[in-house]
């Protein structure tokens, strides 16, 4: 598990941390409160998927979802005083809803949900690093 995300790590001290909570994202899409947010078989064709693949397509039931899940991530990361948690939870947060949301296919955390559907068809995709390699290709 990425550092950042233990139970607790404490904030970023400086923009090198927040890089590096940053890149967390791919594992965070693998924590069990995100997991109503996977929709596999939606995307077919060779892996990595482009965001061309996602064109078109309505997310906001993906982003209602991912919303629930980043509240009950925010609960976890009180409880376990993970100030790494908390941080990448608020930042998420910040940037999926509101005046400050991005497209979805621009969203990191949604990005790497939908990598994750479309990895499931693909043996020995649904991984992290595998998701985090999609993610530096998507552009």
């Amino acid at each position: 598990m990425h550092p950042a995300l233990h139970p607790g790590s404490p904030p970023p001290a400086d923009d090198e941390d927040v890089e590096v909570v940053l890149r967390a994202v791919p594992e965070l899409a693998f924590f069990p409160e995100l997991e109503p947010c996977i929709r596999a078989g939606e995307v077919t064709g060779p892996w990595p998927p482009g965001r061309e693949a996602f064109a078109g397509r309505d997310f906001e039931d993906l982003r209602t979802q991912a919303l629930r899940g980043l509240e009950a991530l925010a609960d976890r990361a009180e409880r376990e005083r993970s100030g790494g948690l908390a941080f990448l939870v608020r930042t998420l947060t910040y940037f999926l809803v509101g005046p400050a949301a991005l497209p979805a296919v621009e969203h990191p955390l949604l990005v790497a949900l939908l990598l994750r559907g479309a990895a499931r068809g693909h043996e020995g995709a649904d991984t992290a690093l595998e998701i985090a390699r999609a993610m530096d290709r998507w552009g």
